[in-house]
Order: structure tokens, then C-alpha cells, then sequence
């Protein structure tokens, strides 16, 4: 049966008030497309779970579409702190339960096991006073490595891109996938955005690339330049000019509400925010 869906309809599932998880490495794979699906249809009050993230955390954040996020970093490194976060964070517009690496993946290790608590190292740092209600001591004996429990992570819906999939959902990567794997397989409900859809006799032949099959994804949505302005590997590169143009809008309500209307707001879909950046062809064609 085929898993492609039209990126309206793959967001449909997305209500307010749920948990959704975003996927990438700060400039490499935001799932772009499906978030500019998610402030344009105004879905409202999530909980935000992101992977170290820098764009898609961030836009999300200054539509107004988070009520919480849990999250290790959002950041846009040489080009400074991520904008609206950081806004968001100096206000209290948002909750913020500050978390670290060890502590997302114990989370989803938990649950994707279907366990209702992770078990990671205690690094000691200062995180279990700073949100005690996450970080929780596990009692030890004398001499054994100290350990803190921390609860399952079981987003609603996760989302992702990756390079090209074919009609069944099977997903193949180009690069690392950081996070993407085990947030697949502890969501309930898995979306993914794809550069190009390819046949499956192509990825029976470069199987080695799939690192995300078909049994873990509900949705696959064909979306050129799905990451854009980050990083899709081997297709396109990192669009500094439009990071830079986003971080500047930021800084201003009515500018980065320009921004949006521009490239977001009026554009219906993958295909006409592909014209509106210049209709790019991929680095491989």
C-alpha cells in the first residue's frame, strides 16, 4: 500500500495540545516543508521536542505554535543564538524543561521500549536540580557508577526528512541520522519528507541506504527542497543567505511576520516554496 500523502493531508493528523518531535542536526535535515505546513494550518499549544535544532525548533517557537519544548540546544551557530527561542526563553513565553543529550535518548530508548523510564549515567551536572521533575536519582550501592531516571519519550507525531523514499515508505538516507531512527521508533505516528520519491527496484538496489523501513513510517511526503534553507546531503547545501535573511526578520515582530507571510503564508505547498527560492535543481541532476 502506498504511504504517500499530499503534505496537507500528512499534517492533518496533527492536533493542538500534542507532542510532536522534530528531526535533523541543526543545519543538516530540518523537516522545513512539514513545519511551514504546521504555521500555516495554526496548529497550536505542542509540546516540542526537537533534536539539536536550529530553523525548524526556532520558526515553530516565533509562530506560536509551541507551548513547551524539552530540548538539549536549538542553535544557529556562526550566525548566533536562534532568535526566537532565545526571546521566548528571556520572557517566559514558553515553557522550557532543559534537558541534555543522555537524557533525549534515554528518553526514547524508554520509548521505543514501551518502558516507562530510561536509566542514563549521572554526569553531574546541575540538570537534576534545574528540573528535578525529569532527572530523578536511582538509589546505588557503595562504589557502583551513579544513575538518574529519566521518563519515556513517546511523541505523538515525529518529523523528518531524508533524501528519497519509494511508495511503501521505505526512507533512505545519505548522511548520519542522528537522532531520526530512534525518534521513529518511539513516536506513535511518523511523517517524513522526502527530496524525491524513487521506485522500489532503486532502493532494493542501494539497500544499504535505508536505514528507515517502511514498518516504522505512516506518511511520506514528496517535497523538493523539504529542508531548505538546510542541508539536504548530496542534493543541496546549507542556504546561508536565507538563514542570515531569517535571523535578521527575527529581530523584529513585524519584519519576521513578513518573513512569514512571504515564505510560508502564501505559499501552498513544497512546490511553490520551490519557486518562490528560485526553483534550485539538485546538486546531483
Amino acid at each position: 500500500m502506498s504511504k504517500i500523502k499530499s503534505i496537507s493531508e500528512a499534517i492533518d493528523v496533527i492536533k493542538p495540545g500534542m507532542t510532536v518531535a522534530t528531526g535533523g542536526w541543526i543545519f543538516n535535515a530540518q523537516p522545513m516543508a512539514l513545519v511551514r505546513e504546521i504555521v500555516r494550518k495554526e496548529i497550536k499549544h505542542l509540546t516540542l521536542i526537537p533534536a539539536p535544532g536550529s530553523i525548524a525548533p526556532d520558526m515553530l517557537i516565533g509562530a506560536g505554535a509551541v507551548k513547551t519544548t524539552g530540548c538539549i540546544f536549538i542553535s544557529f551557530e556562526q550566525f548566533g543564538l536562534a532568535p526566537n527561542f532565545r526571546k521566548a526563553a528571556e520572557t517566559g513565553s514558553i515553557g522550557i524543561l532543559e534537558m541534555d543529550g543522555p537524557a533525549i535518548a534515554g528518553g526514547l530508548r524508554a520509548g521505543a521500549c514501551d518502558l516507562p523510564y530510561g536509566l542514563i549515567p549521572d554526569m553531574c551536572t546541575d540538570l537534576p536540580d534545574v528540573n528535578p521533575e525529569y532527572y530523578q536519582p536511582v538509589q546505588s550501592a557503595p562504589g557502583e557508577r551513579r544513575m538518574l531516571k529519566v521518563p519515556a519519550i513517546k511523541p505523538d507525531v515525529v518529523l523528518l526528512h531524508a533524501q528519497q523514499a519509494d511508495e511503501l515508505g521505505n526512507v533512505q538516507y545519505r548522511a548520519p541520522v542522528f537522532f531520526d531512527i530512534l525518534m521513529a521508533q518511539a513516536a506513535r505516528h511518523v511523517i517524513v519528507s522526502v527530496d524525491r520519491i524513487v521506485s522500489h527496484e532503486t532502493v532494493r538496489k542501494s539497500h544499504a541506504l535505508t536505514r528507515l523501513p517502511s514498518a516504522f513510517v505512516d506518511a511520506v511526503v514528496e517535497a523538493p527542497f523539504g529542508a531548505h534553507p538546510t542541508v539536504s546531503a548530496g542534493f543541496y547545501d546549507l542556504d546561508e543567505k536565507h538563514i542570515a535573511d531569517y535571523v535578521k526578520a527575527s529581530a523584529d515582530a513585524s519584519a519576521f511576520d513578513e518573513y512569514l507571510s512571504s515564505y510560508v503564508r502564501k505559499c501552498a505547498g513544497p512546490a511553490e516554496y520551490h519557486k518562490k527560492i528560485g526553483s534550485p535543481a539538485f546538486l546531483d541532476a
